[in-house]
């Protein structure tokens, strides 16, 4: 037996040894050529015997090329590994440790699949990933944030099984902290009940202009399990000054990971009295300054400030809205309301002064 052809037997004889056994239910005919009605290792072993006597039995001639050789093992290797996967995939089982979560926009969950198939890849999808959407998959895990108050199933599929997980999503209890709220026990103020902060970072075009408590409120908030975003109050009355507290901005917030927004806050007087369409570019060059950065922007405003000093169909089109309207239900503010501001005083543990509460129905902003 010359060297090449002892190199293909043995290299054959090593791939086949790590093949399951296979009963021979889905072989083509002829596979089993030592007639023990299966198909595995075992025909391999006894194929090599064969052609190492030189037995040119044309039943060994497994591809029909009119020759018994090492390409006649090749042949039964294949076989054998298209059943074997025929046989995994067929028998594929599916599970998950939890089918259903409740939780609060903002949210995100991460769960893994329980499979018995290891070699065929698992698809995700959701039935509205407007609630639920799907933020990366990696194998058999799979992360999910939800951004909308409502119902969803998420679906994971490997050949032709399937198993679900049902988000139930409800409005997301938030508040809004700078510097003047003093000392804070985000634990406590987790456990009450709010699952989101929203963070003032900073203020104006200049330096130095950082909020005194924004680097310690959010290293707190994010190790109590707060879902954090950021606003940035505004004294911006052009567009270059609006570039210039992007700027401003991005010094104190770059690097951040936030699971929410970076709100532009508009209030003064000066700026209620500009022209609408300079109000408008105002905000849309620093919400698209936010996007530019990798950061999902949105404008803050009162009621009157939005409606009566720019365009507000332009700018809810395009970027999330935080309405501040304490005296209002939010199912008589405008549609496209995705945080209401609906308390100037409220109370929450662990917090000793009143507290601006909101409540987060969306945080999709196309």
């Amino acid at each position: 037996m010359n060297k090449l052809f002892k190199k293909l037997m043995i290299t054959a004889t090593a791939i086949l040894s790590v093949i399951c056994y296979s009963t021979t239910a889905a072989f083509a005919a002829g596979f089993d050529v030592n007639n023990d009605d299966s198909v595995n290792v075992n025909d391999v072993t006894f194929l090599q015997n064969e052609i190492s006597n030189f037995n040119d039995n044309t039943d060994y001639d497994l591809n029909n090329d009119g020759r018994v050789d090492v390409n006649d093992i090749s042949a039964l290797q294949i076989e054998i590994s298209k059943n074997d996967i025929e046989t995994i995939e067929k028998n594929t089982k599916l599970s998950v440790t939890t089918s259903e979560y409740k939780k609060n926009v903002g949210d995100t969950v991460t769960f893994s699949i329980t499979t018995n198939n290891a070699i065929s890849d698992i698809t995700y999808s959701s039935s509205d990933s407007s609630v639920a959407k799907i933020v990366s998959t990696d194998k058999n895990m799979v992360k999910v944030k939800v951004n909308k108050v409502g119902s969803a199933t998420v679906t994971a599929t490997q050949c032709s099984q399937s198993v679900s997980v049902r988000f139930s999503v409800e409005k997301a209890k938030c508040i809004d902290l700078s510097e003047w709220n003093g000392s804070i026990d985000f634990n406590k103020v987790k456990k009450s009940g709010v699952t989101c902060v929203i963070l003032r970072a900073g203020y104006g075009k200049d330096p130095n202009q950082e909020d005194n408590e924004f680097q310690k409120y959010y290293k707190q908030a994010k190790a109590a399990g707060l879902n954090v975003g950021a606003y940035w109050y505004s004294y911006a009355t052009s567009v270059d000054a609006a570039k210039a507290e992007v700027k401003n901005c991005m010094n104190t917030i770059g690097g951040k990971q936030f699971d929410l927004p970076v709100f532009l806050d508009v209030e003064e007087y000066r700026q209620a009295v500009l022209p609408k369409r300079t109000l408008t570019d105002i905000i849309k060059t620093f919400c698209n300054g936010m996007r530019d950065n990798g950061f999902d922007s949105g404008l803050y405003s009162a009621k009157s400030m939005l409606m009566d000093s720019a365009y507000p169909d332009e700018i809810s089109s395009n970027y999330l809205i935080w309405l501040a309207a304490p005296n209002e239900s939010y199912n008589k503010l405008p549609s496209f309301v995705d945080i209401h501001q609906y308390d100037w005083y409220g109370r929450v543990d662990g917090i000793n002064d009143k507290t601006d509460l909101n409540y987060i129905y969306n945080l999709n902003y196309w």
